[in-house]
């Protein structure tokens, strides 16, 4: 889970780049924590390969013996 520096500092960092626009503070803010929580789930996934669902050719290589 980021921490509330990590969202605040992103959240800073997307007011600047859109120009410091007012009243987007709790937008910039959930948008920041939303990256940030996507980042840590995707980086979670890479460093599990095998939690992984199997590719179509993988499911297609496995059902090929069983009869159903």
């Amino acid at each position: 889970m980021p921490t509330e520096e990590q969202i605040k500092e992103l959240a800073y960092t997307m007011w600047e780049q859109e120009g410091r626009p007012e009243g987007k503070d709790v937008e910039h803010y959930f948008t920041a924590k939303q990256r940030l929580e996507e980042q840590e789930a995707a980086q979670a996934r890479a460093s599990r390969p095998w939690a992984t669902p199997p590719t179509p050719a993988a499911r297609r290589r496995s059902s090929r013996g069983s009869k159903r």
